[in-house]
């Protein structure tokens, strides 16, 4: 797992999440999506499109489809 904000380009060890049940449902579909799918990420957003969280899952053996701070970020947490 990698929590990366690109806003500021920092990882971070932990994040708190605070979702609405809309958007939690939303966060299921897509990470249903995800594995059912196998596209590159999703996004979730809130009514106002002012946050979002974007989500991938990745294998750190096939990172090409990601720009080199996306590896960087997936291979060292840095």
């Amino acid at each position: 797992m990698r929590i990366y904000n690109d806003d500021n380009d920092v990882t971070f060890k932990n994040v708190m999440l605070f979702l609405k049940r809309r958007e939690a449902e939303q966060l299921l579909v897509s990470l249903q999506n995800l594995l059912e799918t196998n596209s590159h990420h999703e996004h979730i957003n809130d009514s106002s499109y002012e946050h979002e969280i974007t989500i991938a899952i990745y294998d750190e053996r096939k990172l090409e489809m990601f720009d080199e701070r996306t590896k960087k970020v997936l291979l060292e947490d840095a």
